[in-house]
């Protein structure tokens, strides 16, 4: 498994399936709009050949681990996931993420994102996530997807 994940196998399989799924759905096959958001996880020590540079601190939520970083298309389906010390901060990461994900997928457009990620990350291709209660789209664009 460790080959075909370095040698971009196991990608290339999960895009194929996001984009099968996208067009018995009635979607075109490729996502313009996405969301990213992160989550801290609990690791011990031991995790990993080099813990000591896979893991770190969050402070804000007081977890000693690591951090993973999804990003997925208005249905919900992985694009992107990258794994940081939990001492990165989301809108860090989301920079690394966002320019990683728009190498591989040219054809989005907008990405949501929480507070998390506030900032200018890249010019016109960020927007704060819709709030939950009124449940209206960041811009227009996104409508489109």
């Amino acid at each position: 498994m460790a080959r075909w994940a370095a040698a971009g196998v196991v990608g290339q399989i999960r895009d194929q399936l996001r984009k099968r799924i996208r067009r018995e759905l009635g979607r075109s096959p490729g996502a313009v709009a996405t969301v990213i958001d992160s989550q801290s996880v609990k690791a011990t020590e031991t995790v990993g050949r080099d813990s000591r540079d896979s893991r770190g601190y969050d402070g804000a939520k007081k977890i000693n681990g690591r951090k993973h970083h999804l990003v997925v298309d208005t249905e919900g389906l992985p694009l992107f996931v990258m794994v940081t010390p939990a001492y990165m901060t989301d809108r860090d990461a989301a920079k690394k993420v966002l320019f990683r994900l728009w190498l591989m997928h040219p054809e989005i457009t907008i990405a949501w994102a929480d507070s998390g990620c506030a900032g200018q990350l890249v010019t016109g291709r960020i927007t704060r996530r819709a709030s939950r209660r009124s449940g209206q789209p960041a811009s227009r664009e996104a409508q489109r997807d």
